[in-house]
């Protein structure tokens, strides 16, 4: 396989669709009259050594490999047929797991993936055929044909045919197609053939340590928020492409591909250079990523990304390119996240005679439940982070699980209006106030109930247990004991405490949508469960329900006004250390 061709990157579907296709054939009959099912054409030039060089057909000659290594894996070595081998110019690694696929390096390498991915398909897909395996195997071996068709070879002709065959086929991405361009033998003449090929194997085994990286996803959720499972080396080219678009208009409306087709067209331009600048964004990245302090200031405004996945960390590079020192480039970062957090124009400072602290502090105060949900979720967020900064745990911010989840701003104590109206949320959230009484959802008293029945509340359980026993669902009744629970549990109703930020955190929507309208205790004790099996909860949320910003700690199982004005006043302390006024001149 020549270094043109991109790598292997069939899916599962259209590895079990060839296998369905030869299999319909056989069901059909077509074998008795002596028909054959016939692929598409494979398009090879002959090599001085005797091998064939692939220019079409890559996809289809690993898929049949794989699918006669799957024959053969049924007998033991001495019954095995002899297969055809394939080797990649650029990649010798993939020749050696062809013949071994090993699942458990199938993250090494994005050729391995696929790989595994398409071999599994066809243990799969053979998993209820297997005793008419020998019917299809032996449709494989006699019956499927391909229509070989050889080119001849002077004057470059494999790489114009190749690029002739692949018009109007699904195209190769951008990423497949700039691979290429770095690859050609005509980026590095005269510096001999094995100097050529040192140079072409270093960007090959580059290349593919990049896609191995960028393919972990506590360093690609670090750096956007974009979902993709494959193709992620494309982000570090559009980054390099942007830069490369900046020196010239005409490149403005130019692909990721065509900006560097054109770049390297260009005279005296070095494909050698061009692709230190690739590596040298990609380190950057990764250096980012190793700093804890930048780790987490990247990855906030990366985490702001939804419009073009790239172009947060564009603006982020474009500052560190600017700044004359670290330190600079810190500064400059805080001044991005300080225009991020509060609701003013891109101006947004203390104004004359205004401290940092009274400026936070009016900025936080003025936020508004219903209005300010984006600026509400900034502040929360940067409060996770900034404690983890401060921290001498050197614990990271889990940008990947974080943005596996969607968050909602989450009231801590339920808002007293917010009653379940509907009847089925109403016994939902009284099968919860039971449940944390010590009672199954049924009223019964559940293993040790009256040991973790907190103070007593046997009056509650009883009132509880009547209205869930009844047989009509008294609605009246449930409203009592709503307000009783209330006066329990959230005795410091209070509207302008409700909505503030001292009565807001993050939870996931799953954990949130799940327990619903529940009282404090309630919500503490999930919170507490959740972290108890490893499941992520962002450090702060975890911190509000164990009470940890809390003075008063011996009412752990309710949420009061006071509790409330200790959290905003621990949100607005962090966020005035961590936008420290000398940072920000």
């Amino acid at each position: 396989m020549p270094n043109y061709q991109r790598g292997y990157r069939w899916s599962r579907r259209q590895v079990t669709e060839l296998l369905s296709d030869v299999w319909d054939f056989v069901q059909s009959g077509a074998k008795a009259k002596n028909e054959f099912y016939c692929l598409q054409p494979v398009v090879v030039a002959p090599v001085d050594d005797g091998s064939w060089e692939v220019v079409d057909g890559q996809q289809r000659l690993t898929t049949l490999y794989l699918i006669l290594h799957f024959f053969n894996g049924r007998f033991q070595e001495v019954f095995r047929k002899q297969l055809y081998s394939i080797e990649y110019k650029t990649r010798p690694a993939s020749a050696d797991y062809l013949r071994e696929l090993q699942p458990e390096r199938a993250k090494e390498n994005i050729d391995f993936f696929h790989m595994a991915e398409a071999f599994a398909a066809i243990q799969e897909w053979f998993a209820d055929k297997f005793n008419r395996v020998n019917d299809i195997e032996s449709a494989f071996l006699n019956d499927v044909k391909v229509i070989w068709y050889e080119i001849e070879t002077e004057g470059g002709k494999p790489m114009e045919v190749f690029r002739r065959l692949n018009i109007g086929k699904i195209p190769l991405t951008d990423a497949e197609l700039v691979k290429a361009l770095f690859l050609r033998s005509s980026n590095f003449q005269g510096e001999g053939q094995r100097a050529l090929q040192l140079r072409q194997l270093q960007i090959a085994h580059e290349w593919d340590a990049m896609e191995r990286r960028l393919q972990e996803d506590d360093f690609w959720f670090f750096l956007t928020n974009a979902r993709l499972e494959a193709g992620r080396i494309e982000f570090v080219l559009k980054l390099c492409a942007e830069r490369i678009k900046q020196s010239g208009p005409r490149w403005s409306n130019a692909s990721v591909f065509h900006t560097f087709a054109q770049r390297l067209s260009e005279p005296g331009s070095r494909a050698w250079t061009e692709w230190e600048g690739v590596k040298r964004q990609f380190l950057a990245m990764e250096e980012w990523f190793r700093d804890g302090t930048l780790y987490h200031m990247v990855g906030f405004l990366a985490s702001h990304d939804a419009g073009e996945p790239h172009r947060a960390i564009a603006n982020v590079s474009r500052l560190s390119a600017e700044a004359a020192s670290k330190r600079a480039f810190r500064r400059k970062l805080k001044a991005e996240i300080f225009q991020r957090v509060f609701r003013h124009s891109r101006d947004a400072a203390p104004s004359a005679g205004v401290g940092l602290s009274e400026f936070v502090q009016a900025e936080l105060g003025g936020l508004d439940y219903d209005s300010d949900t984006v600026q509400i979720r900034n502040v929360l967020l940067l409060f996770n982070l900034a404690s983890l900064m401060e921290s001498d745990s050197r614990a990271r911010f889990p940008f990947d699980a974080y943005k596996s989840e969607r968050w909602d701003i989450e009231h801590i104590r339920s808002v007293h209006s917010r009653m379940p109206q509907r009847q089925d949320d109403q016994k939902r959230w009284l099968g919860n106030v039971l449940e944390y009484l010590g009672c199954d959802a049924s009223g019964e008293d559940g293993e040790g109930g009256a040991t973790v029945r907190p103070d007593g509340h046997d009056d509650l359980v009883q009132e509880g247990k009547a209205i869930i026993r009844d047989q009509s669902f008294d609605s009246e009744a449930f409203e009592a004991f709503f307000k009783h629970v209330q006066e329990c549990f959230d005795p410091f109703q209070d509207i302008e405490v409700d909505d503030s930020l001292g009565n807001l955190t993050l939870l996931d929507q799953v954990t949130n949508r799940g327990y619903g309208n529940a009282i404090f205790p309630i919500k503490r004790k999930t919170v507490i469960a959740l972290d108890k099996v490893g499941k992520f909860v962002p450090l702060c949320t975890k911190n509000v329900f164990l009470k940890y910003y809390s003075a008063r700690v011996d009412r752990m199982l309710v949420w009061s006004k006071e509790d409330a004005a200790t959290y905003a006043s621990a949100i607005h302390d962090c966020l005035t250390r961590f936008f420290a006024e000398e940072d920000l001149a």
